[in-house]
């Protein structure tokens, strides 16, 4: 089905919410390039073992199955969807640097990642977003446990309790108790 000629990332969001393929094509026209590079800006420096393209197709196919099964109820523009990306790609991110530092733990992959540079080009900027991403990352950093930095992505990501503890394969409750116990972490982290 041909979608009208509106440009418009609120109509492409009402036709993917309808399950219109056109509509995800226009999304991924959109906002593909700048994912790319904005994943490839949070692993400078980290080496080249990193795919910033499957990072964000990753990031832009969760999205658009999150805005398809009305995760992200209230989405309905630009200003809403591009920090979801941003957050969506970060995360993806985050999880591609852990797996890659399980990997090479001993071989100094331990540095920390570079400062975001804002993205150029058309359409909103993402500084607000960066900063709340980077502030998340050092959290989850903080963390130091693998499975709370997983709760803390998926959760982002939009998933409930029950779908986290279903991906983990542990009971909703456990992942209630994690959450609650990330809460007092980062509470005791920022009160200092």
């Amino acid at each position: 089905m041909e979608l009208p000629s509106r440009g418009s990332v609120t109509h492409w969001l009402e036709e993917l919410k309808l399950g219109h393929e056109a509509a995800a094509q226009q999304l991924w026209n959109r906002y593909f390039f700048q994912l790319v590079t904005l994943a490839r800006n949070r692993f400078r420096g980290l080496g080249r073992d990193v795919d910033e393209e499957d990072i964000a197709l990753s990031a832009l196919k969760s999205a658009m199955l999150g805005v398809q099964n009305n995760r992200f109820p209230d989405l309905s523009d630009r200003t809403g969807l591009w920090p979801l990306l941003v957050t969506i790609t970060a995360r993806k991110s985050i999880n591609e640097l852990n797996r890659q530092r399980a990997k090479k733990r001993n071989r100094g992959l331990e540095q920390r990642l570079e400062n975001d540079q804002m993205l150029a080009g058309a359409g909103p900027t993402p500084e607000f977003a960066l900063m709340v991403a980077e502030h998340i990352d050092t959290l989850v950093e903080g963390l130091g446990d693998e499975t709370l930095g997983t709760i803390v992505t998926l959760k982002l990501g939009g998933y409930t309790n029950e779908e986290i503890a279903s991906k983990l394969d542990v009971s909703t409750r456990t992942v209630v108790r994690k959450l609650h116990r990330i809460r007092q972490e980062w509470e005791a982290a920022t009160a200092e």
